[in-house]
């Protein structure tokens, strides 16, 4: 079965919209996301970007723990048929995303012939995660979306090393993008149970100077901006994903009996850039303050010189 791709791919119906971009976005949705699937095509309507938005019976386990064997519904499988059948560049986006400004970045991908762009926490300049916290004595009930605990920052860093975040991906039309599409479904296939994003970097960092795919795939690494999980308050989103990134928890890494591993530390270095913000301070979003807590109270150490988006 991993050499079958790609898979025939069949969804329950669509929605779709056109205009003249030189790019289609696709994104697929069961029936208990048909509300974000209608969220994200009105937000493709309001900035004249072509869409079409397949409804299926499910989606891979790659994707969720409770999705199905079925690999028709992996997202390399998808992206491969969408490729297909429209014949011009993919921006696929998880269907709960939306644009929220226009993403002019989309276009100079297509004019500089790139074959394969997402965003890769190894290569971005900060990596800041920040998680809510509701804080007590506030009065009842306690202020949502107001308090932010800087929970964690990536200390590794890599230009070649791919950790990806999935949620938007672009390739192009080509045969090396076709080729990394075969490859990461062949993955997913090869390793039930591990996540599909996982998947994509194992794939992407075991290209060697031995295959033609290392040399002929045209890679760019998109700013969080197009990707904007919610955790990143201090980053102004263009395409945003409102909520946070599910646990990945439920998901198994990836054991090759070759002995391939996920990444090679050997091919990174520790980040020398200064953080933002120091690990468990507290952000007081509504003040634009950077906090700490003392004694069960939040108090204020600094402003913070710019803005967040919650």
């Amino acid at each position: 079965m991993t050499k079958c791709f790609p898979v025939p791919f069949k969804s329950l119906r669509t929605i779709s919209g056109t205009s003249d971009r030189p790019f289609i976005v696709g994104a697929m949705f069961t029936a208990s996301y048909r509300e974000k699937a209608a969220k994200l095509a009105a937000s493709c309507e309001a900035f004249s970007l072509p869409y079409v938005l397949h409804e299926v019976p499910s989606v891979h386990r790659s994707i969720s723990i409770r999705g199905s064997a079925d690999l028709a519904f992996t997202k390399a499988n998808f992206i491969h048929h969408l490729l297909q059948a429209h014949k011009k560049p993919v921006l696929y986006l998880d269907v709960d995303c939306e644009f929220v400004s226009q993403p002019e970045l989309i276009a100079d991908l297509v004019s500089s012939r790139c074959d394969f762009a997402i965003y890769n926490f190894l290569s971005d300049e900060h990596t800041d995660l920040f998680e809510p916290i509701e804080f007590e004595r506030d009065a009842p009930p306690p202020v949502k979306n107001r308090y932010f605990r800087c929970s964690g920052h990536l200390d590794w860093y890599s230009t070649t090393q791919l950790l990806c975040a999935g949620a938007v991906q672009f390739y192009r039309n080509s045969l090396a993008a076709r080729a990394l599409l075969c490859r990461w479904h062949q993955t997913v296939a090869r390793f039930p149970g591990c996540a599909d994003d996982v998947c994509l970097g194992f794939t992407y960092n075991n290209l060697t100077r031995r295959s033609w795919l290392f040399w002929s795939l045209k890679a760019r690494w998109l700013p969080k901006a197009y990707a904007r999980y919610a955790h990143w308050i201090y980053a102004e989103p263009i395409i945003n994903h409102p909520d946070f990134p599910a646990p990945r928890s439920d998901f198994i890494p990836i054991r090759d009996p070759g002995g391939r591993r996920w990444a090679y530390p050997s091919m990174m270095k520790r980040r020398e850039t200064a953080k933002l913000f120091p690990l468990g301070c507290i952000i007081d979003t509504e003040k634009r303050l950077v906090c700490k807590r003392v004694d069960g109270e939040i108090v204020p150490v600094e402003k913070a010189n710019q803005s967040f988006w919650v």
